[in-house]
């Protein structure tokens, strides 16, 4: 069987297991690492796409949660469209009404149309007899957030007016650093089980290796057999696949392969003790990335991670404001930050704390140019913990509670994590397995 197929019918039997065991819960909410929750999100597209054959009804819904109050009746006009296939095609055979969609607009005491859409997803079993006995899951992972608080409203909403079995929301959470903080109460978190990435990526390897002439195949067969290497210290091994690999990129001129080729081999070298063929690997990485690309941002984040590690703290921070730089041209304000905070990280303990708080400050004056779902996603609230830590019981430390207070939220001290270096670094175990 495909090793992925594989992992997804693992994932498919832990689902079903958590919603027989809670059936009366409308809400799940599934924690995971960022691979494990990217498995999850392909075994829900893979049942909505009817490439598994499924009794029940998988949907995905990417859309951005912009407004509160039509957030659910955009998923409705969508589901409305397919509803109107299922009725052509059963029409015959079964009795079907139409199905009315058209829900109230909310009024000022109501601030989401979370309620009247679980009331018309309701109505869909009756509008069509088929679908009972069936389940509808919808999986919500909006590309954006415009209000964290009005998103946790409209699942609240959710939750208090479904009242059927039948129909589940869920919501994907990182197990560590959850963007939802207030969730409702009548709702299940379950952690999904770990993907065993090596052991996949090793099988995969093995079945992509059945034509020895796709050189994509062998592109990507190359690249993960190196990942399983390194993780097993089979060094010489994985500088085989590398090198197999950086050609077959370098022919067909795939930057981006090529380059998280070269920089897996500067992290064997480093594992190695090997510093200086580590560093000649990241120039020669450098030298491809491009000028004002994110994958050059990316990668000089990569390389100032090598030159802490070998000690070479000022290089190190000439490499994060090289990226920090690139970062604001290409306006990505996000990792612009993180560059600035890793900086002033990296001078903190120093014999004096201007140049850290001029870093931190920076951080602060990015954090203002933001839209306010950015600054949710950003660490803004982590680095302003670290400079109130600086200013000490004073003026500058009120004003800049207050600050926070205006743009992140009166409770913004509360649950603050520690900022998630994946989603910084250009991983080549990522760029390859996704």
């Amino acid at each position: 069987m495909n090793p992925v197929r594989l992992e997804l019918l693992k994932i498919d039997r832990q689902w079903y297991e958590q919603v027989k065991a809670h059936t009366d819960k409308p809400l799940f909410v599934c924690l995971g690492e960022k691979h494990t929750l990217n498995m999850f999100d392909v075994y829900f597209k893979s049942h909505g796409a009817d490439e598994v054959e499924s009794n029940d009804v998988f949907l995905v819904n990417y859309k951005p949660f912009e407004d509160a109050q039509r957030y659910g009746a955009e998923l409705l006009e969508e589901l409305h469209l397919v509803y109107k296939l299922w009725r052509e095609h059963n029409l015959t055979s079964v009795p079907c009404k139409e199905w009315n969609t058209d829900i109230i607009v909310p009024n000022d005491k109501v601030k989401t149309d979370a309620g009247n859409t679980a009331k018309a997803l309701i109505g869909l079993y009756e509008s069509f007899p088929p679908l009972r006995g069936h389940k509808i899951f919808i999986l919500l992972s909006p590309q954006q957030i415009s209000s964290i608080p009005l998103y946790e409203q409209w699942l609240f909403d959710w939750c208090a007016n479904m009242n059927s079995s039948d129909v589940k929301i869920v919501v994907l959470e990182k197990h560590e650093g959850r963007l939802l903080k207030k969730l409702p109460n009548n709702r299940h978190e379950f952690v999904l089980t770990g993907t065993d990435i090596a052991s996949l990526m090793n099988n995969v390897a093995a079945q992509t290796a059945a034509d020895p002439n796709d050189e994509e195949n062998v592109l990507q067969q190359q690249m993960l057999l190196a990942n399983v290497h390194f993780s097993r210290h089979e060094f010489d091994n994985a500088h085989v696949a590398l090198a197999k690999a950086i050609a077959i990129a370098s022919r067909h001129n795939l930057k981006d392969v090529l380059c998280t080729a070269h920089l897996l081999d500067a992290y064997v070298w480093l594992t190695q003790n090997e510093q200086e063929k580590a560093h000649d690997t990241f120039r020669t990485l450098l030298s491809l990335t491009g000028e004002e690309t994110l994958l050059s941002a990316q990668m000089h984040v990569n390389y100032g991670g090598f030159l802490l590690a070998i000690r070479r703290k000022e290089d190190a921070i000439d490499a994060f404001e090289k990226s920090a730089e690139i970062a604001k041209n290409i306006k990505n304000p996000l990792l612009e930050m993180e560059c600035y905070r890793i900086m002033g990280q990296i001078q903190d303990g120093t014999f004096t704390d201007s140049q850290t708080i001029a870093y931190y400050e920076k951080c602060i004056e990015i954090g203002m140019t933001m839209n306010n779902e950015e600054r949710q996603q950003s660490s803004l609230a982590y680095i302003a913990t670290l400079l109130l830590k600086k200013y000490g019981n004073s003026k500058k430390a009120e004003e800049l509670c207050k600050q926070m207070e205006q743009y992140l939220g009166a409770d913004w001290q509360t649950n603050i994590q520690v900022p998630n270096m994946d989603d910084l670094y250009h991983s080549p175990l990522t760029s390859v397995s996704s």
